[in-house]
């Protein structure tokens, strides 16, 4: 038995992973309810974790990873693998420009994600990262990934193929240390 810490700021990805999680026995998965910006909570919640998937942001994500750190760094739970959700363009691989929604700052939201990508490569955990650049609300499962320092198109992706993505990366321990873009097949 896997258990998966979900943390999670309304992302339609965690909606479109929820339903892969409960046909899957073997995973027990909490959906953190505290507050992202408190060691504290976090404490509580990292007892024997394995697994942990952020769906943080678009905001402050890296203020966030702060107080996540400090607190694995006091509980040291036996986590095997670190999911992170960021955003297409943090390596300057997008083909064309992009509009993040939600994001006023473009440039400091870019600095953001590169600090909490910079604060999950030096924990040391293993930890995979998947950069997208827009959702969309097909039900498309098939999808396309971009190595890190590939160029790749500003394209859409369903939530429902990053979750795939996202359950796979966790079963199979692949794409482990590494940063994908992901865009619909």
């Amino acid at each position: 038995m896997k258990k998966l810490l979900i943390l999670n700021q309304n992302n339609p990805i965690v909606s479109s992973l929820i339903p892969l999680l409960h046909q899957n026995p073997d995973i027990d998965y909490q959906i953190f309810s505290g507050n992202p910006e408190s060691a504290g909570d976090y404490i509580k919640a990292l007892r024997d974790v394995d697994w942990i998937f952020s769906a943080l942001g678009p905001n402050d994500v890296d203020l966030d990873f702060e107080e996540l750190f400090d607190a694995i760094d006091e509980v040291q739970p036996p986590i095997s693998h670190f999911v992170m959700l960021s955003a297409a363009g943090v390596d300057d691989e997008l083909v064309s420009p992009i509009n993040y929604p939600g994001v006023k700052d473009q440039a400091e939201f870019l600095k953001q994600q590169r600090y909490a990508i910079k604060i999950v490569d030096e924990s040391e955990l293993p930890y995979t990262i998947i950069r997208l650049s827009k959702l969309s609300e097909n039900d498309s499962l098939d999808y396309k990934l971009f190595n890190e320092g590939i160029k790749m198109p500003n394209a859409t992706v369903s939530s429902r193929a990053v979750a795939k993505l996202v359950l796979e990366v966790f079963q199979s321990n692949q794409l482990v240390n590494r940063s994908v873009g992901v865009i619909n097949g």
